[in-house]
Formats: C-alpha cells, sequence, structure tokens
C-alpha cells in the first residue's frame, strides 16, 4: 500500500514538476531598476535560424526615442521608426510593475530538446542597472515580454499606417 501511495503522488506531482516553465539555471541577482528606460531589446528566434522577430527601443537624450521592429516573415516590417516619449515609459513600467529584474539568467527545459525556439531580453536603465535573460525552450509564465512585444507591435502598426 505504501508504494502505491509514493506511485501516485509520483504520477501526480512529476509531471508538473516537469512543465514547460522550465528550471531556473541561475539567478542574475539584479537590483530593481530606479532609474529611466535607457534601451530594451527582446527577440525570439528558432534554434536553427535568424529571428522570428527582434524590437530594438532607444531613449534619445533630446526626449525622444526610436523603435526597430524586425520580422522577417511579414511584409513592410523591419525599419526604424520615432515613437513619442511614452513608448518607452509604458515599456519601463511594465517592466518595473513585473519585477523582471527577478527572471532567472536562462531558462531550459528539463529535458533536453533538439529543435524549437530560443528568447533574449535585455533591459538598461540610467542609474546604471541592466536586466538580462534568455531561454532555450522554456520561458518565465508571466507573459510580460510577450505583452510588451505586442504592445511595440500596435505603436509600429499605428505609425506606419497597417491593420
Amino acid at each position: 500500500m505504501k508504494y502505491l501511495v509514493v506511485f501516485v503522488l509520483l504520477a501526480v506531482l512529476l509531471p508538473v514538476a516537469l512543465s514547460c516553465k522550465g528550471r531556473p539555471v541561475m539567478s542574475p541577482g539584479k537590483p530593481a531598476p530606479t532609474g529611466k528606460l535607457v534601451s530594451f531589446y527582446y527577440a525570439e528566434h528558432g534554434t536553427m535560424s535568424e529571428p522570428n522577430f527582434e524590437y530594438v527601443l532607444k531613449s534619445e537624450p533630446n526626449g525622444g526615442a526610436q523603435l526597430y521592429v524586425f520580422r522577417p516573415y511579414e511584409e513592410n516590417w523591419g525599419d526604424t521608426i520615432v515613437v513619442a516619449p511614452g513608448v518607452p515609459a509604458f515599456v519601463e513600467k511594465m517592466i518595473k510593475e513585473n519585477n523582471l529584474q527577478n527572471y532567472e539568467a536562462h531558462y531550459s527545459p528539463y529535458m533536453q530538446v533538439m529543435d524549437g525556439y530560443g528568447w533574449v531580453f535585455e533591459a538598461e536603465f540610467d542609474d546604471a542597472v541592466t536586466l538580462r535573460s534568455s531561454g532555450s525552450n522554456a520561458r518565465p509564465g508571466d507573459g510580460t515580454l510577450e505583452g510588451i512585444a505586442a504592445y511595440l507591435d500596435s505603436c509600429y502598426k499605428a505609425i506606419k499606417g497597417f491593420e
């Protein structure tokens, strides 16, 4: 009977432990940023291909900001545009409110995967704090980076006049 209980517990808990969220490799141990966002970078790519998408957002000293969006598989995507100063402020707010400084340095699944995707995130602030995180076939489960990407897509579409 004791072995049956152990088996049932393992059968229930093992899939949870091996979830697609992945296991953190190491913690970056970064402090929470208090300064203004200087630059933001986020990209996702296939393991054997160029990026599926890439975002580079840079604040300028004069208060403006530039956004580079690269989506090689979509027509008319892939140039640098000028965006309102509120765009970096919104991205900064998302990073700070969702505590992205707590992201692990790298995420990977418990079991090795030979194909799939990878992603990279970096945010630099004017208080000398730089946040970096990446993953291979695993990511944090909060959806913050995906939300920021959707927001930047909407900015790009609005300025470029499509969709």
